[in-house]
């Protein structure tokens, strides 16, 4: 047998777009202008270790990416790791560079044990780039610890999938959730208890997250080490993340959710990762670098060269996006009929909505009014999308995707988004819900939204409909000051939409639309004309005071970033200082929020230092801890915290009007409500419903009142149940009876009956209401339109106030009228600044939950 021999491949060209063209393999044409720049950029500051690409949605960052890719291998030897969020992306990255670009690579998916080793030896060999997952390379012992370049494609929403693997998250279902919970239990509030047990939905369980402050349990640390030692199955992710921070509890945060724990680092610490840490070269690839460290944030890199949008890629857009928004006229309850006449107009259809149980939801509706449609998820299509691409009527149905499968030209002309959540993990629901932190992240939420709209328009000539419905992301689309931070020609494309859809009446105006737009009739040339006259009114429009902010931020990003290299090696002086540094940097009204959080952890390493003998950062921790509460009143665990670290009272912070217990309450139904005339629709339905002589539509309009002002307001049909109560927070409760007599001289004095009815409330709230502790101030209230009550009742009344129906009525229509007015300058869930301002309109308006107290608890029913 012959020797094999191999001749030594001659490398000549100078650049990715001079070895492109002479590639005889490739089906398509390329580099295009842009992305030609864009190499020419990379070629110039290739020598740099961390460099990030920007590149938007729809451009070709796959080819960008692959090209300096087969450079480097071809050029170097250099073995080329190509990282995606999920398998799916894997395998189409891997097939369009073999198919279309004509380019060696490999796919790496599942587990190590059963990659091929012929893919092993061409990857390690550096005759083709591999390609895997993030959680594949950033996992330990991965196959992947000597690798020379790392490209790292949609690294902008890719923190989940990096983090994973620093991250235990714990549910219900494992015997390790009751026994973490048993172990915290004395340092969280009955309400976080049965909030995190509770198996029954409702909206304020499912929106409820809380954070316990690790200090509290480090007595107890060994403890919680052995029970997550223990519970860790072996083999599973929990188990791999669970080693990967087991040295590093104490430096961790604990979020909660209802049935979920999770513990995880601030930031992933990829700087102790070595084959992050040692690879010659990192290039990130972005729809977005960010202006508010959102990168640096998401990979844990201090440092990182920047290529931004080049031929103005940042103000124009790719391809043509028609956005319709049913719900700003026609309402909830035509979402069947309009995915109905779409789907039957245009046959294939991506579907994105939040989670598995919207899937069936879905699932159902198609498969009740669409028989002819094929119905696919994420998993039958994770190796290729053909069997989609090639059945004549279809729909795929994706649970909690910003990112990935595209579906460009006639593949999908329409995409529905249909309650998409804007955040994807506890830590950033906790930091914008509860710390009012939302400007962290809204850089973060823009691009998801921006990836989710673009699924079915990926060229230049490429066109969908984007039909949105449900609430979660209206805001960001619907909202002048949020639709003006996106780029000009979506901005335009969105506005347009929001114009159009304001007008509809039936969802045949939606269909009529929808043909013009798939035909590109003359009434749509029209439009598009206009839709580009807008964009160009948008061109240079600049806001100085976003900027300051980004700035801000990215400063943040960077010391960040330090603290967490820091805390990771239990340098907690560096630590400390980099924490106080944070705080500030972070020095503007509109980031209290986060300043809040940042106070928080800077107290934090003062106690750790504390703790080690080292007294001197006990005055600090103090102060950081307090300016912390000052900073954030509604975190209930703030107050306690002074004391509990450092043995000192907490100062006495002014809570004692409630407003805080309600406000994210309020954002949320505020969030619901799209435009004013469907504002006002509410207020007058309520205040309707108010004045009403039927009893039972009082009640409507009361537990509708109860909702808008922020309470948790339920209205019980069960036997023997309290008409509408409302519940402040765990230790305040207001429960009513409602009596609205018939209005004839003279009206109905309250009788016996009726005063016994309302008295037997109590004990109903205390036998189910389990959302309020056991010493629990509960209030009950007769609201009726009698001015009277029998002599023979007054006895039974000692405990019950009374509200004449035209006094609450009153106090409705003041509410309401503030209630509009800060509507109107609402822009997005957990805005600290806004909240401010918010809670000082109420104050001077008198609607604080502590002046409704006041008011329905005024006047004993007993003495009028």
């Amino acid at each position: 047998m012959a020797f094999k021999t191999r001749k030594t491949e001659e490398f000549f060209y100078s650049s990715p777009q001079e070895m492109y063209q002479d590639n005889k393999l490739k089906k398509i044409m390329g580099p295009l202008d842009y992305q030609a720049t864009m190499l020419e950029e990379y070629n110039k500051n290739m020598d740099k270790k961390t460099v990030a690409l920007e590149l938007p949605t729809g451009s070709g960052k796959t080819l960008v990416g692959l090209l300096i890719g087969e450079y480097r291998r071809r050029k170097n030897k250099e073995k080329i790791l190509f990282l995606c969020p999920t398998n799916q992306l894997v395998n189409q990255v891997v097939e369009q560079s073999n198919m279309k670009y004509g380019l060696k690579a490999v796919s790496f998916c599942g587990k190590q044990k059963d990659y091929l080793p012929t893919d092993k030896n061409r990857f390690l060999m550096a005759d083709a780039i591999g390609v895997t997952t993030y959680s594949s390379f950033f996992a330990r012992h991965s196959f992947f610890d000597d690798v020379d370049v790392i490209i790292m494609d949609d690294v902008h929403s890719c923190e989940d999938y990096i983090i994973s693997n620093w991250t235990v998250q714990i549910d219900s279902k494992s015997t390790t959730f009751s026994e973490v919970l048993e172990l915290v239990k004395p340092y969280i509030s009955e309400t976080d208890y049965q909030y995190l047990l509770e198996d029954e939905y409702s909206s304020d369980v499912a929106a409820w997250c809380n954070m316990l402050p690790m200090p509290l349990v480090l007595d107890r640390l060994n403890e919680f080490q052995e029970i997550l030692r223990q519970g860790m199955e072996k083999g599973n992710s929990n188990y791999y993340a669970y080693q990967n921070i087991s040295e590093n509890l104490k430096e961790c945060n604990i979020y909660f959710a209802n049935r979920k724990i999770l513990i995880r680092p601030w930031v992933a610490p990829t700087m102790f990762f070595d084959a992050f840490v040692n690879a010659k070269q990192r290039i990130l690839m972005s729809a977005t670098l960010g202006k508010s460290g959102e990168l640096e944030r998401i990979t844990g890199i201090e440092k990182i060269f920047k290529l931004p949008i080049v031929n103005d890629w940042d103000k124009k857009g790719l391809g043509r996006k028609f956005f319709t928004f049913p719900d700003l006229s026609l309402g909830a309850d035509e979402h069947e009929n309009v995915i109905k006449q779409l789907q039957n107009l245009c046959k294939k259809s991506v579907f994105l909505v939040p989670d598995i149980k919207s899937v069936d939801k879905i699932k159902k509706i198609f498969e009740e009014n669409l028989e002819s449609t094929k119905i696919f998820e994420a998993e039958d299509i994770e190796k290729s999308k053909n069997l989609f691409v090639d059945i004549p009527e279809a729909t795929v149905i994706l649970a909690n995707r910003f990112d990935g499968m595209d579906f460009s030209d006639d593949e999908s002309r329409l995409l529905f988004i249909l309650n998409l959540p804007k955040t994807t993990n506890l830590q950033e629901k906790f930091l914008i819900t509860r710390m009012g932190a939302s400007k962290l992240y809204a850089e973060r939420i823009r691009t998801r939204i921006i990836q989710a709209v673009g699924r079915c328009s990926r060229n230049a000539s490429d066109y969908s409909i984007v039909c949105v419905m449900g609430d979660t992301i209206q805001n960001d689309l619907t909202k002048k000051e949020k639709i003006k931070l996106f780029a000009p020609e979506l901005r335009a494309e969105i506005q347009f939409g929001l114009d159009n859809s304001l007008d509809y009446s039936t969802v045949n105006d939606v269909l009529e639309q929808a043909k013009d737009f798939l035909n590109r009739t003359a009434e749509w040339q029209k439009a598009e004309e206009y839709i580009v006259d807008l964009r160009q009114e948008y061109w240079n429009e600049k806001n100085t005071t976003e900027e300051q902010i980004n700035k801000k931020l990215h400063e943040s990003a960077i010391l960040e970033v330090k603290f967490q290299c820091s805390i990771w090696k239990k340098d907690y002086k560096s630590a400390f200082d980099y924490a106080s540094s944070i705080v500030g940097n972070l020095n503007a009204p509109v980031l209290n929020g986060y300043k809040c959080f940042w106070n928080y952890m800077a107290g934090c390493m003062a106690y750790y230092l504390f703790q080690n003998g080292e007294k001197e950062y006990k005055t600090q921790g103090v102060q950081f801890l307090s300016d912390a509460l000052k900073e954030n009143i509604s975190i209930r665990w703030l107050s306690g915290l002074q004391e509990k670290l450092f043995s000192v009272k907490s100062e006495d912070v002014k809570d004692a009007d409630f407003f805080f217990d309600c406000i994210e309450r309020i954002e949320s139904v505020f969030s619901s409500i799209p435009t004013l005339q469907k504002m006002e629709e509410k207020i007058k339905s309520i205040l309707n419903n108010l004045k009403s002589l039927d009893g039972n539509k009082f009640e409507i309009g009361h537990k509708e009142f109860g909702e808008l002002l922020g309470f948790i307001s339920e209205n019980p049909n069960s036997t023997g149940a309290p008409d509408p109560y409302w519940i402040i927070n765990e230790n305040n409760l207001v429960v009513s009876e409602d009596k609205i007599y018939e209005e004839k001289e003279p009206v109905k004095k309250v009788p016996i009956s009726d005063v016994s009815e309302a008295g037997r409330h109590r004990a109903w709230i205390v036998e189910h209401e389990r959302r309020i502790t056991k010493s629990a101030n509960i209030y009950t209230v007769l609201i009726t339109n009698s001015t009277g009550i029998d002599d023979d009742a007054r006895i039974y009344a000692e405990d019950i106030y009374y509200v004449n129906r035209n006094e609450y009525v009153d106090w409705a229509v003041k509410s309401l009228n503030v209630i509009r007015r800060v509507w109107n300058t609402f822009s997005d869930i957990g805005e600290s600044e806004w909240r401010e301002a918010v809670h000082k309109e109420f104050i001077i308006a008198g609607i604080t939950p502590k002046d409704y107290l006041n008011f329905v608890c005024s006047k004993k029913l007993k003495d009028i």
